[in-house]
């Protein structure tokens, strides 16, 4: 069974998805496979194509300056999505491919925004007060503008709720993100 894992920026994703690792699941972190990706020499010459040489810098990707980019450039974002996302998405089908009696928790950013959430069995929300996560992602190093450009193209986070089998409301204690992610995983392990 393959679960989206999804939410807005700093809603508290990863670490849900390191609470299901630690229960058993199989985890994906779509981020972490971008990350791999920018170290191929295909891709970083595309994305020199895409965004720039400035964004190069010593043979590889300075993802901050491409960040600052692709948030503030809709048209280059979407190019970039273009390049990355099905990339993403087939190593997160190989890894289904790979576990097809296991329950996979993929978690994936832009689930809804990317047409993705209709390969994937369940879907999960993490929610998080706007103030709360803004205070999560400061603490990271991310200005204020920063994270409003990246929340920007994102769904709004209720209508992401909306279309979710689950939804963990992380605006509470560690314990009672922790007491949902264990709920769902039992549900899930029934199914």
């Amino acid at each position: 069974m393959l679960v989206g894992l999804t939410g807005n920026f700093g809603s508290g994703k990863s670490w849900v998805l390191k609470i299901f690792r630690h229960l058993g699941a199989i985890t994906i972190d779509s981020d972490e496979i971008v990350h791999t990706l920018l170290e191929d020499k295909k891709i970083i010459s595309k994305l020199s194509e895409i965004l720039g040489k400035e964004v190069i810098t010593g043979g590889r990707v300075d993802r901050k300056t491409a960040g600052r980019i692709i948030f503030s450039d809709e048209e280059k974002r979407k190019r970039v999505e273009q390049l990355l996302h099905p990339l993403v998405f087939q190593e997160i089908e190989r890894v289904k491919n790979r576990y097809p009696e296991k329950i996979i928790i993929a978690e994936i950013p832009l689930l809804f925004e990317s047409g993705y959430a209709g390969s994937v069995d369940r879907v999960i929300t993490v929610t998080s007060p706007e103030e709360t996560a803004l205070e999560r992602l400061k603490r990271k190093g991310f200005s204020e503008e920063e994270i409003l450009l990246r929340r920007k193209v994102q769904i709004a986070e209720n209508i992401k709720a909306e279309k979710s089998d689950y939804v963990i409301d992380n605006s509470r204690t560690p314990e009672e993100t922790e007491r949902q992610v264990r709920s769902i995983w039992t549900d899930l392990l029934r199914n």
